[in-house]
Formats: C-alpha cells, structure tokens, sequence
C-alpha cells in the first residue's frame, strides 16, 4: 500500500487540536471505520455468527498472526454451539454519520 501523501500535514493538525477534538476524530473515525467492515461483511453475504466473526476481526486486526485468529475464532464457535454467544453485536449508526 502507497503511503497517503497528505498524512503528515493531517496529523500535525490533528496534534494541534484540544483533547476532546482529537477525541472526537478518533470515535468518528472509529465509528465508519466499524460500519465499514460491517458493510463489507454484508455485501460478501456472511450470515454465520462465527464466520461473521472471523471476517470482521480479520478486517479490525490485519497485524495478528493466523493463530491468533484461529484461537480466538475456535473459542467463539465453541461458546456458540454452547449456546453462550450469538455473534457480535452490529454497532449502530451514529446520528453524526448520516
């Protein structure tokens, strides 16, 4: 991936900001980043629970090694078919995102 060309200009405003504007920024981001992933996850048609889980983790978590994603998708399977876990719970649409 291209490094964006505007990043650093980006974030030293960012820097300049108060708290709770940088704060801000980070939910937003954060927030349509979230919904994102959940569009993605639609749109390739995963239905299941646990592979709902392990699309949309892979997607949060690109860094993590394959046995973390292993470990921690085989721990959910086993919590869902122990009936202790439906799935990860869709985030809802702030106001602020339209």
């Amino acid at each position: 991936m291209r490094p964006d060309p505007g990043r650093d200009a980006q974030e030293s405003v960012i820097a300049g900001m108060p708290p709770a504007a940088r704060v801000r920024i980070g939910a937003d981001l954060r927030a349509k980043g979230m919904l994102l992933v959940w569009q993605q996850a639609d749109d390739a048609g995963v239905t299941d629970p646990v592979e709902r889980a392990d699309f949309v983790l892979r997607r949060l978590y690109p860094e993590m090694s394959e046995a973390w994603f292993r470990d921690v998708v085989s721990k959910l399977a086993a919590k869902h078919v122990a009936g202790e876990w439906d799935g990860f719970q869709r985030p809802r649409r702030p106001a602020a995102l339209g």
